[in-house]
């Protein structure tokens, strides 16, 4: 899955630069573009994922990767009344990143990095402490 979004990612970048994969990036000021358009997009390339998509790949484990997310609420928003839906996207761009040889550190430094991605910061988030039951849970499902 990452080397398509890779793949196709550059192929977009080279159609915004008005070149193709034949073609020699010889104007400087071409090539910086692209490497920063190049860099930010791979920033954000697990943003873009079609969630549907990803539902459909993962099937039940989507629903059940979101049964325990929302069973731990970790921001709180469906306490005060948000949709079952609303960790979606965080839910999405974590089970494409899980990894059945995963450890629960680093099942606890994805799900955090995630809500942070999503959330921007801390203040939203709330500290990366309070993701630690919500990783065990994770990373005893992974390993069923």
């Amino acid at each position: 899955m990452k080397n398509i979004l890779i793949f196709l990612t550059g192929v977009s970048l080279l159609t915004s630069c008005k070149t193709d994969h034949k073609t020699k990036m010889s104007d400087p000021e071409a090539l910086e573009n692209f490497d920063r358009q190049y860099a930010e997009s791979m920033k954000d390339a697990l943003l873009v994922l079609d969630l549907d998509s990803v539902k459909s790949s993962h099937g039940d484990r989507f629903l059940e990767l979101s049964s325990i997310i929302n069973q731990h609420d970790p921001i709180g928003l469906l306490k005060i009344g948000a949709p079952e839906d609303e960790y979606e996207p965080e839910i999405k761009t974590i089970i494409v990143q899980l990894d059945k040889d995963m450890t629960e550190q680093q099942v606890h430094d994805l799900i955090y990095q995630e809500f942070l991605r999503w959330f921007e910061d801390e203040s939203t988030t709330g500290p990366k402490e309070s993701y630690g039951e919500l990783a065990v849970d994770i990373h005893k499902w992974m390993k069923k």
